[in-house]
């Protein structure tokens, strides 16, 4: 797998309590507070995309961190750009949060 043939979305990018100048892709409407990357995968099971989990990899700006380490690899789908996945699978995560 080259890195064209997919995108990285890390769990910071839908986290509420993450600035946008440090990762958080998605609008704070959309975000959830300390999304899990179990949390991410059932989401991208949900839409039925190939991705990989890396649960050791950590943000390049969160490095030191571990509560925010882990990653998926979701690889390239016709329809969907990185941002507006995000926000899908930030929609998904947050909806399952509610219980419905």
């Amino acid at each position: 797998m080259g890195k064209k043939d997919y995108w990285v979305v890390w769990r910071i990018n839908i986290d509420s309590t993450v600035s946008r100048s440090n990762g958080r892709v998605v609008p704070r409407q959309l975000a959830v507070e300390k999304p899990t990357l179990d949390e991410l995968v059932k989401a991208a099971s949900m839409l039925g995309l190939k991705y990989e989990a890396h649960p050791e990899k950590r943000h390049p700006r969160h490095w030191f961190e571990e509560d925010s380490a882990g990653c998926l690899y979701v690889y390239k789908v016709e329809g969907y750009g990185r941002r507006s996945l995000i926000k899908k699978l930030a929609q998904l995560v947050k909806s399952s949060r509610r219980g419905g």
